[in-house]
């Protein structure tokens, strides 16, 4: 459900950043000089100053990044070729991290490990109608697009649910939050940024950015007759999110139990991510032909759908396409924004899709359950607990993750104080609506100043988050067409899950802890999406958090 995808590459990406130059130079500077490598000031936060030992390695190992990239696929379609249009006939590496970036492993542990009660949260609170409803009851006073999805949820609950099956696949994205202490090195913690579900961004690029990071890595102990010391303490953990994404999509094509019926995926290959459809379509026709079956994967706009769909009314409200082929399975990458509801017909499809017996990746309950509301929702006290009553380890690993969130929709003394509290300090919160992509976060200024002018009724469609404050450590960023630029990086993590349940009775068939994307941008960045800010894909390297906390850490 959001646009973190596959970027496009545009001519003169970040040419018009006025502080190119300087940060060009200043990144020569480093790799010459190796800041300090041979005086003990280096650690695993800074690892890449010592691994990459001056310029020459520097340009041979973005060459051979490039090169590997190209090999296994790690490319994406450009805007901007001869001919003006979007074609798969150019294609170029998506922008990414030289090297896998630092990040402390009893985090990734406690992310790994609570990503299974994620899935089920979210499971729960997708078949729980009433606290859905109740949840929106103010968010559709002031944001329309929410309001239709909410209005087709009450439709098709109130006619009945005529597919019990659902298939959440989610991406829960985490920073590590570093929280300075008087005289000591601080503490981190693994805190929520956000949940998204269905249309995940990044799942094909994550196993293959962590595979090249790997390759990279060994050039770099060939380089160096041997691993470099300060990765002794060091591991890339295993990546397997595009196989193991594509099986719960298998399995739930299977489920449907008609293996004539086809799958489909929605989603607009224009403008949305290469690696998220087709490389799902290629991995799931792998597993049917494995298994025997012949899996017939379709990738179809909402558009293009709403011409060539029909539901089956007058029987078992099945779906079919072309009016022949039955439909197991939807999964929706398309229609998370207005734009892609451009007129009635798109909202009419959708409708019939919800209606249908098909199985839905993600049905309209899951499509409100991951938006930043429920998110706010849950951190309230005792939202997670009427979820997992009788669970308190369960909740309170969920809860270790949240950090500070607010509804505004209420005119009381606690809501006016976080309100001026964020208009007096800006650079502690971020205001978030609804919209996916990150297209949906206000910062700063702009923050401030929306604050002061909304009504009641908009603020009710946003909500304020407290600030993350993530590690910042050292990593070579290439972007596209650019040379590979030593930056000051932080990192988001989503852990990929995926689970496929009965709604009707709660009753789990399959739910797992799928793999990660990492997706990272220069500190100084406040829009971090791969398609919509200044983020790039990355890898994970583990280090334990007693040496990512060194005081040379840089806070």
């Amino acid at each position: 459900m959001e646009c973190d995808g596959v970027v496009h590459a545009k001519n003169g990406n970040d040419q018009n950043d006025t502080k190119f130059a300087d940060r060009l130079e200043h990144s020569l500077e480093i790799g010459t000089k190796k800041s300090g490598a041979n005086n003990g000031e280096h650690h695993c936060n800074k690892y890449v100053l010592e691994v990459i030992s001056d310029n020459d390695q520097l340009r041979m190992l973005e060459q051979y990044a490039i090169d590997y990239a190209h090999s296994i696929g790690l490319v994406t379609p450009i805007s901007d070729p001869p001919d003006g249009k979007l074609t798969n006939i150019y294609a170029i590496p998506p922008p990414i991290a030289l090297c896998p970036s630092p990040f402390p492993r009893e985090l990734y542990d406690h992310a790994v490990n609570v990503q299974q009660a994620m899935n089920e949260l979210y499971f729960r609170v997708a078949s729980d109608h009433d606290f859905l409803m109740d949840a929106f009851k103010d968010v559709v006073k002031g944001d329309p697009f929410m309001a239709r999805f909410v209005q087709i949820a009450k439709m098709v609950h109130d006619e009945g649910i005529h597919q019990p099956l659902a298939v959440q696949l989610q991406r829960a994205d985490y920073m590590a939050h570093w929280d300075p202490s008087d005289g000591g090195d601080g503490t981190m913690a693994l805190k929520q940024v956000e949940v998204n579900i269905g249309g995940i961004g990044g799942s094909g690029f994550g196993s293959a950015i962590s595979k090249l990071h790997q390759k990279v890595l060994d050039k770099v102990a060939i380089e160096h007759g041997g691993q470099p010391a300060i990765l002794a303490n060091s591991e890339a953990p295993v990546n397997r999110s595009r196989q193991n994404i594509a099986y719960a999509l298998y399995q739930a094509w299977k489920l449907f139990g008609d293996p004539k019926a086809v799958f489909l995926c929605l989603g607009t290959l224009d403008i949305t991510y290469f690696e998220q459809l087709q490389f799902i379509q290629f991995e799931v026709e792998k597993l049917g032909k494995q298994q025997g079956d012949l899996v017939n994967v379709l990738i179809l706009s909402l558009t293009d759908a709403s011409k060539r769909i029909f539901l089956n009314e007058s029987g078992d409200f099945s779906l079919y396409l072309d009016g022949t082929k039955r439909v197991a399975l939807v999964h929706i990458t398309d229609g998370n924004v207005p734009e892609e509801f451009p007129t009635e017909h798109e909202w009419t499809a959708r409708t019939m899709i919800e209606r249908s017996n098909a199985i839905l990746s993600p049905n309209i309950r899951f499509h409100l359950s991951c938006t930043k509301k429920i998110q706010q929702v849950l951190s309230k006290p005792g939202m997670v607990e009427r979820f997992f009553p009788d669970d308190p380890k369960r909740v309170a690993l969920i809860r270790g993750t949240f950090t500070g969130l607010w509804g505004l929709e209420v005119e009381d003394e606690a809501t006016r104080e976080v309100i001026e509290d964020a208009i007096r300090s800006p650079a502690n919160y971020i205001l978030k609506s609804q919209v996916e992509g990150g297209l949906g976060n206000f910062f700063d200024h702009q923050m401030a100043q929306m604050l002061q002018q909304m009504s009641k009724e908009e603020r009710g469609a946003y909500i304020l988050q407290r600030r993350i404050n993530p590690l910042v450590v050292k990593n070579y960023l290439m972007r596209q067409k650019m040379p590979a630029l030593l930056e000051d990086v932080v990192s988001e993590m989503g852990i990929y899950g995926s689970l496929i349940g009965d709604q009707s009775n709660r009753r789990i068939l399959h739910n797992a802890f799928d793999g990660h994307l990492v997706k990272s941008k220069r500190s100084d960045v406040n829009h971090g999406g791969l398609c919509c800010g200044g983020g790039l894909i990355d890898s994970l390297l583990l280090f334990p958090m007693a040496q990512i906390l060194d005081k040379s850490n840089g806070h």
